[in-house]
């Protein structure tokens, strides 16, 4: 069985100018780069995306709807203004990256459908394979409940 923690970060949430740091490809959070920033700037195609309470609660929705189609296992759904943090499971062999990709897409519809065509997501979603069972009760129980948005727990109604 495969588990990952997916994150898809908001398009142009998290520039390299946030004052808490910025993440980059295969790189942990980084200290603020101004002159970085001014260059994302420059090449943003579109506006910043923030995710109000309401996107939020859709994205829970829709991840939900997501794990049937996508043919997998949806264990808990975080959401903040800038991202939303999926955890799932598959037990056939598809690669991460297609259920990283499908799951995305189904988000992405959902959103284009909410509220009109435009690049939601960053390109790509971090992902994390969940390694033992000590690694998910951390994650269950202290990682994903303490982020600020709307939740889901597998067996439950989503709550903030």
């Amino acid at each position: 069985m495969s588990c990952y923690l997916f994150t898809y970060h908001a398009y142009r949430s998290w520039m390299p100018d946030r004052r808490e740091g910025f993440v980059r490809r295969k790189k942990d959070i980084l200290p603020p780069d101004e002159p970085l920033a001014g260059t994302y700037q420059d090449r943003a195609g579109e506006s910043e995306v923030l995710f109000d309470s309401k996107l939020q609660a859709m994205l829970i929705e829709e991840s939900r709807t997501a794990f049937q189609k996508q043919r997998c296992r949806g264990y808990f759904v975080a959401t903040e203004p800038t991202h939303l943090h999926v955890l799932v499971s598959w037990t056939d062999g598809r690669p991460w990256q297609t259920i990283r990709n499908g799951l995305k897409s189904s988000l992405t519809r959902r959103l284009n459908r909410y509220a009109r065509r435009r690049r939601w997501f960053v390109d790509s979603a971090s992902q994390k394979r969940v390694i033992d069972h000590k690694h998910f009760d951390h994650l269950v129980g202290t990682y994903l409940p303490d982020h600020g948005g709307w939740k889901w727990r597998e067996g439950e109604e989503p709550f903030r």
